[in-house]
């Protein structure tokens, strides 16, 4: 069967020049970056040649790229490390949908005397910037925003929180996993901490990076050696750092190109939803969102028997956080948007990207509603017993 893959907000297949790129590093290349031979000193200029190209897709100086491994612990890093750095524990902000990579760490600074404040966000899961602006005060320690859900495609106003949070005099953290599809903020309104993975745009999995304002204070959460400035110690991937660069330098020059063709298949994809299956809910910003992105409840079905379905139909979708599709509970994002628990128990998320093709969205939307039909049918509500 030819599977139809529509979950590229989780993560995306490997671009073929991106695994030509790492292939070197992965053969005669192997060599460790911090010794002193040939073949130490090709892989070293591997990796400041990756960061320069990531920090031109980020939009900073190339000093202030640390590559992680993940993207949680690009976000660790930030939050923990910023905590840690300070003199006193204090405030940190954050929106109430923030992925669970920056929830857990503020929950555990929490218990170690810590005050952290989740700010409240919109029905289509926007923080406006009037919320940010009442809450953030002088002496606050962090600000949290996420810019864009990976869960309901809504884009937050960054460049806006930024703003606001400068002249507050805190620095604002961004998870910009969305960077593949959507550019950062530009240089004027760059948060001062940002992590990005290229997996999510068409590079290799298992590395991640994270950009530190120059002049920000960090505490590392690893210690052992000098590498990455002593805030990452570890020998790195040089094959998989090779392919974020790559990565980067592809989406960098094809990035509105892919943008605008994922819009079109997943706009298709919403309007048949729409007059071919009845009890559905759309939810984010059915605009401000991330191209080729759809997220909805379907009422009366649970999301895991929807993708089970749907799995056996061939098209690969998702429910919630790729982080938290297991744990069995009401999505975070969608209790923090209002969204009745029952509801968002059929949460699924749909992301086009560029393996798929024209006849992706009528397929999908198919294969939905007979799922829908099935495991509604099965309900003696809609049999009409009691």
């Amino acid at each position: 069967m030819n599977r139809c893959y529509l979950d590229h907000a989780t993560t995306t297949p490997l671009d073929a020049r991106v695994r030509e790129a790492m292939q070197p590093f992965l053969d005669e290349g192997f060599g460790s970056p911090s010794a002193p031979h040939r073949r130490g000193r090709a892989a070293h200029a591997a990796i400041e040649s990756a960061r320069g190209a990531v920090a031109a897709l980020v939009g900073c100086p190339a000093e202030e790229i640390v590559f992680t491994a993940s993207a949680t612990e690009a976000n660790n890093l930030a939050v923990k490390g910023t905590a840690l750095a300070a003199p006193r524990p204090g405030r940190i902000l954050a929106a109430a949908t923030e992925h669970i990579s920056i929830l857990h760490p503020l929950r555990t600074l929490a218990r170690s005397g810590f005050e952290v404040v989740l700010l409240p966000v919109d029905e289509l899961g926007r923080l406006g910037p009037a919320t940010l602006e009442r809450e953030a005060r002088e002496g606050d320690l962090l600000v949290c925003i996420s810019q864009a859900s990976a869960e309901i495609g809504t884009l937050q106003p960054i460049a806006d929180h930024v703003r606001i949070a400068r002249a507050a005099g805190l620095p604002l953290h961004c998870d910009a996993a969305a960077s593949g599809w959507v550019p950062p903020p530009g240089a004027a309104t760059l948060p001062t901490l940002l992590a990005l993975t290229p997996h999510l745009f068409g590079g290799p999995q298992g590395v991640a990076a994270l950009r530190v304002a120059s002049g920000h204070r960090i505490r590392p959460l690893i210690e052992g050696g000098a590498q990455e400035a002593g805030l990452r110690p570890g020998t790195a991937s040089v094959a998989a750092i090779a392919g974020f660069g790559r990565a980067a330098g592809i989406v960098r020059a094809e990035r509105e190109e892919r943008a605008a063709a994922a819009a079109r298949l997943a706009e298709e994809f919403r309007k048949r939803l729409a007059v071919g299956l009845a009890g559905i809910e759309f939810t984010g910003d059915p605009g401000d969102r991330l191209p080729g992105h759809v997220s909805l409840c379907v009422r009366g079905a649970e999301a895991e028997a929807l993708l089970r379905d749907l799995d056996a139909a061939g098209i690969e979708a998702a429910s919630g956080s790729a982080c938290t599709t297991e744990v069995g509970k009401p999505s975070h994002v969608l209790v923090a948007m209002g969204i009745d628990p029952v509801l968002a128990r059929g949460a699924l998320t749909f992301m086009f990207g560029p393996g798929n093709g024209p006849g992706d969205p009528q397929r999908a939307a198919e294969a939905l509603a007979a799922a829908v039909n099935r495991i509604r049918s099965l309900s003696p509500l809609e049999r009409g017993e009691s």
